[in-house]
């Protein structure tokens, strides 16, 4: 990773990441999480990325991954999914969607993910390395 991230932080990388990407997909919402959401990260942290995008419902994840492992910048990991599959992994505790959408950096929404965050804040709670439901 290197300097470059430590130096210039997480916008530039974060706004590459949303133009190459928002060439060949809509893209509804865009949220920074892990360790440079929480604490600004490290010279050597990845920039994780979520983004929500409805067109992705007919692609198998692991062709989505193939596509991303070509337009990602270097020194992120971004992870797209569609609103429903989101919705889903929050209900079913995922911690890697929980995290990103209770502790995300919100860069790009829509109303209906806006709305899924003020929900989803609400309900989670972390307990150290674990995330518990208030419901």
């Amino acid at each position: 990773m290197g300097g470059r991230m430590f130096k210039e932080g997480w916008s530039k990388i974060v706004e590459e990441a949303i133009e190459r990407i928002g060439k060949i997909l809509y893209v509804e919402a865009v949220i920074v999480f892990g360790s440079w959401s929480r604490s600004g990260g490290g010279e050597w942290s990845d920039v994780d990325i979520l983004i929500i995008s409805d067109e992705v419902k007919q692609i198998s994840i692991l062709d989505r991954f193939r596509m991303l492992v070509e337009l990602k910048p270097a020194g992120t990991d971004i992870f797209v999914y569609a609103y429903d599959e989101v919705e889903a992994m929050l209900e079913r505790l995922n911690p890697l969607i929980v995290s990103a959408i209770v502790e995300g950096v919100p860069i790009r929404l829509s109303e209906r993910v806006e709305k899924l965050i003020d929900y989803a804040r609400k309900r989670f709670k972390r307990l150290k390395r674990v995330w518990i439901t208030d419901a």
